[in-house]
């Protein structure tokens, strides 16, 4: 990742502008949208979107497979926001609300929209008939943290790269690629939909 915009700069005062007026147009149910979208299993991000069959208690193989590129992605994320050491909206500038629960690590990149980026992007391959609406979610999910005053766009942004790097990293593991596989044996039937055509 390149480096977030550096302190002052105009690019960082546009970022500012941009957390402002996210907060400024989030009525109550954005509001709350950002506090309930702290939460970062796939079942918090996509459930809404996939259906009742979304099931955690239902689904261990999903479950395991989404749980381990929770850790995945805490494992590349978590060391590198001290190098960047770019402080938080709600904490660098008084006029930001914490309106999510606040998170006093540093800001860039993302972990939260990291994450969902790379939980779309498996979970479009598996069920490709919901792509649109799993990434519109996505998209969503990740603007929660500049609503909720965590995170600036840029640092949304960078995480969109991470996450999409983070996968094609591991895509090609054969050890992904059966989890994969048995999760997406296993969720489709729970979404009523058939095996996916070769």
């Amino acid at each position: 990742l390149a480096p977030p915009p550096d302190e002052g700069s105009a690019e960082d005062q546009a970022d500012l502008r941009a957390v402002l007026a996210a907060q400024a147009a989030a009525g109550p149910g954005r509001r709350a949208q950002a506090t309930a979208d702290t939460h970062e299993t796939v079942y918090d991000m996509f459930g809404v979107t996939l259906g009742p069959g979304f099931d955690r208690a239902a689904l261990p193989a999903t479950t395991r497979l989404f749980g381990r590129l929770g850790i995945t992605e805490a494992s590349v994320t978590d060391p590198v926001k001290p190098l960047f050491h770019r402080v938080r909206p709600w904490i660098a500038h008084p006029e930001v609300e914490a309106i999510a629960p606040p998170t006093r690590t540093f800001s860039y990149p993302s972990g939260h929209a990291t994450r969902v980026t790379m939980a779309a992007i498996v979970l479009s391959s598996m069920v490709p008939e919901q792509q649109r609406a799993i990434w519109q979610r996505a998209d969503d999910y990740a603007q929660s943290r500049v609503v909720g005053g965590m995170h600036y766009p840029s640092d949304v942004q960078a995480s969109g790269r991470a996450g999409t790097a983070i996968i094609a990293a591991i895509q090609s593991q054969q050890e992904f690629y059966a989890d994969v596989a048995a999760a997406t044996n296993e969720l489709r039937p729970a979404l009523g939909l058939g095996p996916l055509m070769p």
